[in-house]
């Protein structure tokens, strides 16, 4: 990853030098945030989100999360050149700190753009969301354990007409979300012959009306991998990050298929999503017979109103702030959700053996409540209330026990 930075900064910075001598104009903006321009040729904008969290379970939990959380802070660039091409580099600012997007992008025609370098895989509508602009603080547990998230590749994607819009790329890897656990074994002559690499697609429409925020907008994706032998398959976590679905061994292809749709009439958001993986278990069983497939699927459905009567397509822009003739946006919203794994064979007995053909199946719901205040464009408060479920008291944040609570505060900073 470093190699691949040091390789776009220093394209980034040819670039700006062929395009300065273009333009004499040369002009630095700060409305809404620190930008600089050159003529119409380069435009470069500084972003920085920062996100402090303060958390509480019930019942208590010693994890590290509880108390006061500097969640995030990330620095970035954003820019476009000739308006043709556009790119963004951006990093936490932390010890270590992951680089997170570092792209470029190329505009040949409307309908055909290409994208390099590391970004988010296009599955999940959820998951290629940013967390800044997401209605509640985080994610829902199916997003982050089934959807593959950012990694390196390439990307051809576009817009055909008004109402299609599609994207499909190659990648090195099955991205951040599916880290393998168990690196495959190899004895000093073999070749490691299995590879991680995959395939995604993405399709979206607006089947009625010409397109916009304002229109149901529904989308499908499909993504194929190759995953090596071993304990390498997805997990469940719960809110309260402790795995409530362990990984199992598995070896072959992993398939996943997404399906969601959104809508925004007005102050109104409506959301909701529904993944499905289905992972081979080939040569796992005893005697390396082949296990039937190991399948998680998760859904959620979402509402959000903005009260105050902001429009809620594109973002919520409070139309008074804080101290300036008024006192921002407010919105509300709630959420419904599922997680669950099982596997594809329900005969005979279930067991929780990582090699068994029947798996326990096991599942956790969650309801969440939040509301959101906007003083200004920048900041946002936001509150979350979070009941979450286990239809399996054995495999929970405190065994035996089968519902939790747990609620957060965050204040987040966006320029």
């Amino acid at each position: 990853m470093q190699q691949l930075f040091r390789r776009f900064a220093g394209a980034l910075f040819l670039l700006i030098g062929v395009a300065s001598p273009l333009s004499a104009q040369t002009r630095v903006d700060w409305d809404p945030r620190p930008s600089v321009r050159v003529g119409d040729d380069l435009r470069l904008d500084f972003r920085l989100k920062i996100q402090g969290d303060i958390r509480g379970f019930s019942p208590d939990q010693p994890i590290d999360d509880e108390g006061f959380h500097l969640h995030r802070r990330r620095a970035g660039i954003e820019g476009t050149l000739f308006e043709r091409v556009t790119f963004q580099v951006e990093r936490e600012l932390r010890q270590r700190g992951p680089w997170r997007d570092v792209y470029a992008n190329v505009e040949v025609v409307e309908a055909f753009e290409v994208r390099a370098g590391k970004f988010k895989v296009p599955f999940g509508l959820e998951q290629t969301t940013s967390t800044t602009d997401l209605d509640f603080v985080s994610r829902t547990n199916g997003s982050d354990a089934l959807t593959p998230a950012r990694e390196v590749g390439v990307m051809a994607h576009g817009r055909m007409g008004s109402r299609l819009e599609y994207e499909a790329g190659l990648f090195r890897n099955d991205g951040e979300n599916a880290r393998l656990s168990e690196p495959a074994f190899l004895l000093p002559d073999e070749v490691l012959t299995e590879r991680s690499r995959s395939v995604a697609a993405r399709v979206v429409t607006t089947p009625w009306g010409r397109g916009g925020g304002s229109r149901p907008r529904i989308g499908v994706a499909l993504t194929s991998s190759s995953v090596p032998d071993g304990l390498n398959s997805l997990r469940g976590r719960s809110t309260y990050d402790t795995v409530f679905a362990p990984r199992v061994y598995v070896r072959g292809t992993r398939r996943r298929t997404g399906l969601e749709g959104e809508w925004n009439p007005g102050a109104l958001g409506i959301r909701g999503e529904y993944i499905r993986v289905a992972e081979e278990r080939q040569g796992q069983g005893l005697g390396d017979i082949d296990l039937s497939d190991y399948i998680g699927r998760s859904w959620y459905v979402s509402a959000a109103w903005v009260i105050t009567g902001e429009e809620k397509a594109g973002g919520v822009r409070p139309q008074t702030s804080l101290f300036q003739n008024g006192f921002g946006a407010i919105e509300v919203a709630t959420r419904f959700e599922a997680l669950g794994f099982r596997s594809g064979s329900t005969e005979g007995p279930a067991f929780t053996n990582p090699r068994a053909d029947h798996v326990a199946p096991t599942e956790a719901r969650v309801w969440t409540a939040g509301v959101n205040w906007y003083p200004n464009r920048w900041v946002r408060l936001q509150g979350n209330a979070v009941r979450e479920a286990f239809d399996d008291a054995g495999r929970t944040p405190v065994p035996g026990d089968s519902t939790f609570w747990s609620g957060v505060l965050r204040m987040q900073v966006v320029i």
